[in-house]
């Protein structure tokens, strides 16, 4: 096999495929067909030779990722959003009391699960163990094992178990084309 350049990630219902400039996301809308948008994505510093050197080259990478992958997912979530209009039970009760507060309220708990939480757990154990590189390496381990809590979490919801579906189904494209 060869490496063929593609790379791309699962969205709600679909694939966003990518090679170079161009990339395409396929979703299954819910009246079953299949809507395919073709696009041209150069990248927050386009063909700049900074953009290209070593480690510089890793962080714009990452920052090109995290943009064309919020665009792309918002693309597909449009697709299901009329569908979604009326809230649940739990999701009305939730804004009612909460109001629009409960974005903020889930960034908190999602910083102090991943951040704080690890931190405090290896401050515990630091009064027990007196080398900080121990440490570091257990706060790592904690960090490590509530990131695997919080997939093994999530991927019980239905939605998610369903993206999971989509992003084999991404892998497997590749590996085709590859092969």
């Amino acid at each position: 096999t060869h490496y063929s350049g593609i790379g791309g990630q699962a969205v709600l219902e679909g694939v966003m495929m990518k090679n170079r400039d161009k990339y395409a996301v396929a979703v299954r809308k819910p009246n079953g067909e299949i809507d395919v948008e073709v696009e041209e994505y150069k990248g927050v510093c386009g063909d700049k030779k900074f953009a290209k050197l070593p480690f510089i080259r890793g962080v714009f990478a990452f920052i090109d990722s995290l943009i064309l992958g919020m665009k792309v997912t918002t693309y597909s979530a449009s697709f299901y959003e009329e569908e979604d209009e009326k809230p649940s039970k739990t999701e009305g009760k939730l804004e009612k009391l909460l109001g629009n507060k409960a974005d903020d309220i889930m960034m908190t708990f999602t910083v102090a699960l991943f951040m704080l939480l690890p931190l405090f757990l290896s401050d515990l154990l630091g009064k027990y163990i007196r080398n900080a590189s121990v440490i570091a390496i257990i706060e790592g381990l904690i960090r490590i094992l509530i990131f695997i809590a919080y997939i093994a979490g999530i991927s019980l919801m239905k939605d998610i178990k369903r993206l999971y579906m989509y992003h084999g189904a991404e892998h497997k494209c590749i590996n085709c084309i590859e092969k």
